[in-house]
């Protein structure tokens, strides 16, 4: 029988929501129950609101406009963790403009970086193009990756252009984003030792692996069941039926 994920789950949580994005925020198993976890943070674009400017004593500006959850740990499954296990700090689910993706990219990518509304692109000392957030939504610098990182603008290009909405993105660069990068320092995953990393790959590989063979048998079976029950079905129909 087939279970909703968390993805599944968020898509329909936020139904009415026209854009939204849900990144994998951090991860963890415990040894007591062998069970896996995973914290997500979600955000939702709300409409601007406009501010009278006379108000203010400053031209018009927005208010605060994107809400921002950080989730409970919850636990997951085995195939949804193994899935999931290079995708650490990375949007796995968003909506942009009522159209689903569920590919996974580096987190901004798929709602705010390279959107007007929310900053725009500068040039450095060495003639590079980066994004930089207004300063009403810095705050999305420390939601992503840290005020130091930089989006540059051919990375972005290149997600968009060749990435979006068609398979997963991790950079240009070799680990660049994902559960393997240096991105990722705030999460308690990132801070656990190498050996317990490790060896939670290699188990939940295996689990994953036997549950999805497990999964897949019992789909066949029941599927072979019901083609005999068909077959059967259909042989009595055309023998006129029973007692006959």
């Amino acid at each position: 029988m087939y279970k909703k994920t968390p993805v599944d789950e968020f898509i329909t949580k936020y139904l009415d929501e026209p854009n939204f994005s849900v990144i994998l925020a951090d991860m963890d198993y415990k040894e007591e129950d062998k069970s896996y976890y995973h914290k997500y943070r979600v955000l939702i674009e709300k409409p601007q609101v406009k501010v009278d400017a006379s108000t203010l004593n400053d031209s018009t500006k927005v208010a605060d406009d994107v809400k921002v959850i950080d989730t409970e740990w919850r636990k997951v499954s085995d195939i949804f963790f193994d899935s999931n296990i290079n995708n650490l700090g990375m949007t796995i689910v968003s909506k942009k403009n009522g159209v689903v993706d569920k590919e996974t990219s580096p987190a901004g990518y798929d709602n705010y970086v390279g959107n007007e509304r929310y900053g725009s692109w500068r040039t450095n000392s060495s003639g590079g193009s980066f994004w930089a957030f207004y300063g009403q939504y810095h705050f999305m610098s420390s939601l992503f990756y840290g005020s130091s990182h930089r989006y540059y603008r051919s990375d972005y290009r290149n997600y968009d252009t060749n990435y979006r909405g068609k398979t997963g993105y991790y950079g240009s660069g070799t680990n660049k984003y994902g559960t393997t990068s240096t991105t990722n320092t705030k999460s308690s995953w990132n801070s656990k030792p190498n050996t317990f990393k490790s060896k939670v790959r290699n188990s939940v590989s295996k689990s994953a692996t036997a549950s999805r063979s497990k999964s897949y048998n019992s789909s066949s079976k029941t599927q072979r069941n019901s083609s005999r029950y068909s077959n059967s079905s259909s042989s009595r129909s055309r023998s006129g039926g029973f007692g006959k």
